[in-house]
């Protein structure tokens, strides 16, 4: 399973409220939870050093898992597919790359923005969460 970074910010940082912590207990308790190198970058603003964010995500019990080189090329041919339907970005979105992770690996993953991994990932399973799983081939 990979959090994206909202997930892990609002973690690390008690937001949510008592039911969004107790669902993330439960998903770390069920799955081995990861992020990769984009993920960190995204969350590292909040931190002083590298290594007190990799000490805190120890703690937490999430490994940061780097990307394959298989995994960026899904990526570059879902951002490809961005550009083809009208998106306007000139460059690779860290969205597609965390995605492009997920998919080929085989982990869920867990985000509040189900509808723009959805599009470009659709046998990803996404869980929301605030509860909500949802398989995308439907």
């Amino acid at each position: 399973m990979i959090f994206d970074s909202n997930v892990l910010i609002a973690l690390i940082e008690g937001k949510g409220g008592p039911d969004y912590t107790r669902r993330i207990a439960r998903l770390q308790a069920d799955y081995d939870v990861r992020i990769n190198e984009i993920i960190f970058a995204e969350v590292s603003v909040h931190y002083a050093s590298a290594a007190n964010l990799n000490e805190v995500l120890g703690a937490a019990g999430i490994e940061c898992t780097h990307l394959t080189l298989e995994e960026c090329h899904r990526a570059g041919l879902a951002f490809a597919e961005y550009r083809r339907r009208g998106g306007e970005r000139p460059a690779i979105l860290p969205d597609f790359l965390i995605g492009a992770q997920a998919e080929i690996r085989g982990w869920p993953l867990v985000t509040r923005d189900r509808r723009g991994f959805a599009s470009y990932f659709p046998q990803l399973e996404i869980i929301d969460p605030m509860g909500k799983t949802e398989d995308c081939n439907d």
